[in-house]
């Protein structure tokens, strides 16, 4: 088999991932024994029907069930595990392929060159102020940490045992895709200009559900604790990035304990609690922080900046490097 397509299914009915498999279908210039499709439902309260997936006439779908719910990032990793394809794409339930061409395009491309990992570009949903909804494609290069519309070589993976974090239950691309590259030369890195994925606004999402506080806040548990698995990873495999990649990581959790979405009083105790962590962390691996000079450190804290304030939503933060620099170096040099 050449490609596995693996789907985490979490209470997406028959009708939610119809048009991501229907999308799958209609695709042009594909041979079908090439490609195994695998949905692995999450231990969800729905089921996707024998009649529904038996519907889909050119090619078998594998649905399998996890015994309990453990989220998407090892819903995926049992995929991985109960497939051998040589490559393995991820897609979610309610996404679908960008046009009739992206997978004929992204085979093509695996059969030719054999990447140990292909990056695409991909069509992101975007919503204006008037509630319309539009596409944003970005460029493969500016598509961390999506997992969407990227191949990887499984025998690459498991040369390098890159899994999904049975300790990261949000931000599992992330990790993912953080020890990923920490483990590939970027010059083995595959870019493909060709949009292949449509990433679709889904307001019941995990992501998106509607609570108190913003959803970073509610889990901000994982954002401070998968810096901390992956840097144990990269260390494990003696990773040249790894200290860069520690110190941009305690930057991202400063920004946004001092962004806007820390503001509510209520959330005081919990930002406070947060900090003393962060500070005991910052303690242990203090000598990795003396290693840069502090025009670099700048540099990297001011690109961490720009890159929240992008992917995350932040509107403004109430302290800036200077402020870090006093509180967590000077203070303890």
């Amino acid at each position: 088999m050449l490609l596995d397509i693996i789907i985490p299914q979490f209470n997406e009915n028959d009708d939610a991932i119809k048009p991501l498999l229907d999308s799958l279908s209609i695709q042009e210039g594909v041979d079908f024994s090439d490609i195994k499709i695998t949905i692995v439902n999450d231990c969800s309260n729905i089921f996707l029907t024998k009649e529904f997936l038996e519907s889909y006439e050119l090619f078998n779908i594998n649905y399998i069930n996890n015994d309990k719910n453990t989220g998407p990032g090892l819903t995926r990793q049992k995929g991985v595990d109960s497939t051998d394809g040589q490559f393995i794409m991820f897609c979610d339930a309610d996404d679908e392929l960008y046009d009739t061409k992206a997978l004929s395009i992204i085979i093509g491309f695996l059969k030719q060159y054999s990447p140990n990992y292909l990056v695409t570009n991909i069509c992101v949903e975007v919503m204006n102020n008037k509630g319309e909804r539009g596409c944003l494609i970005k460029k493969n290069t500016d598509t961390f940490p999506w997992m969407h519309g990227k191949v990887y070589k499984r025998s690459f993976l498991n040369d390098n045992e890159i899994k999904f974090s049975p300790y990261v239950r949000h931000l599992e691309d992330s990790y993912f895709t953080t020890c990923l590259l920490g483990m590939i030369d970027q010059r083995e890195i595959s870019y493909l200009d060709y949009t292949t994925y449509r990433w679709k606004i889904n307001f019941l999402s995990l992501t998106r559900k509607k609570s108190k506080y913003n959803y970073v806040v509610e889990v901000f548990e994982d954002y401070f604790m998968s810096p901390v698995y992956t840097y144990e990873f990269l260390s494990k495999h003696k990773c040249p990035t790894r200290f860069m990649y520690l110190v941009t990581s305690c930057f991202g959790i400063y920004i946004m304990l001092n962004s806007n979405f820390f503001d509510e009083k209520e959330l005081l105790q919990k930002k406070l609690t947060f900090e003393e962590r962060l500070h005991n962390y910052i303690d242990k691996k203090r000598n990795i922080f003396i290693l840069f000079k502090k025009e670099d450190l700048e540099k990297m804290f001011r690109s961490e900046l720009k890159e929240l304030f992008e992917r995350n939503g932040i509107k403004y933060m109430n302290k800036d490097f200077n402020d870090f620099y006093s509180e967590y170096i000077i203070k303890y040099n």
